[in-house]
């Protein structure tokens, strides 16, 4: 057999080193704790809870999620049921006090005692629907800012287990998040949530992590994304943080196809986590392991 040329080689090796330490931060908590309470797994029994920190709490917040390795039914691998890389990355951003969207500015952060003179309160909380919510950390984190989620997932297993994550928090945000189906690219079901959920009204930011995966979901994606924030909804963000993977020309064309009807542009590092993996660029094609776009309508 002929070998292969270096450079691929080097690539192929790049390639295999990123997923394994893709597979090892995903459960890692961002915040650089100590190590006994920075475990990844949950020190329970059931080894299927996982905790993380959300760091910018005061003091910083531990939330335990349950994932799912394979799907109850059919047994297949669950690609919803785990934590992946880019979510606790947006939940990190979203609940930073220096968090530019004002969507999550606004509402009450960063205090235990909402009556305490510190605390911020926003009468009217700002509204988010997260799609591909998987296990709900970054929805989860949302709602313990106080805004009004709506955590939405294609596959019915991932919705019961947001709502088992929910409901472990019922008594710490302010407003329960709510988890539902919905499959991209499925227009009328989009509808039904903004008539019956949102009540004819569009979300103040549409967030998302680790959805730009699969090429054949793209398209349904797009249109998803495009029909929660319309054109003439100026006000509007789109969140999307990306774990940028083995085929990163592909995966940057999707976020170009928004550009002609959105201005997008990329969250600095300024505001990621002080860890050197989050700001090491790839030899491969320079760019950062995990990107947060932030989009939105052109006026």
């Amino acid at each position: 057999m002929a070998a292969m040329p270096l450079a691929t080689t080097i690539t192929t090796l790049i390639l295999i080193l990123q997923s394994i330490q893709h597979l090892v931060s995903s459960y890692t908590i961002l915040g650089g704790i100590d190590d006994d309470s920075s475990a990844s797994s949950s020190s329970e029994e059931d080894d299927s809870i996982i905790t993380e920190v959300l760091r910018h709490f005061s003091p910083p917040r531990q939330v335990k999620l349950r994932i799912q390795t394979h799907e109850p039914t059919s047994g297949r691998v669950s690609m919803a049921g785990t934590l992946w890389e880019a979510s606790p990355l947006l939940a990190d951003y979203i609940t930073n006090p220096a968090c530019p969207l004002e969507a999550f500015q606004r509402m009450r952060i960063h205090d235990d005692d909402a009556a305490t003179a510190n605390a911020r309160l926003q009468p009217q909380p700002s509204t988010i629907v997260e799609l591909g919510s998987g296990v709900g950390l970054s929805s989860l984190a949302a709602a313990l800012l106080g805004c009004r989620v709506y955590a939405t997932d294609g596959s019915l297993s991932s919705v019961r287990l947001l709502n088992e994550n929910f409901h472990r928090y019922d008594d710490s945000c302010p407003i329960a998040p709510h988890a539902s189906m919905l499959e991209w690219g499925d227009g009328s079901a989009v509808d039904s949530l903004l008539r019956n959920q949102l009540f004819e009204t569009f979300p103040d930011v549409v967030m998302a992590s680790d959805v730009v995966y699969a090429h054949s979901a793209r398209e349904e994606l797009s249109r998803t994304i495009r029909q929660l924030c319309p054109r003439g909804h100026i006000h509007g963000k789109v969140l999307v943080a990306h774990r940028w993977r083995a085929d990163p020309v592909s995966e940057e064309s999707f976020f170009q196809s928004f550009d002609a009807d959105f201005d997008r542009e990329e969250v600095g590092l300024e505001f990621l986590p002080e860890d050197r993996y989050y700001r090491t660029r790839s030899l491969i094609d320079m760019k950062y392991p995990v990107s947060i776009f932030e989009m939105r309508r052109k006026q």
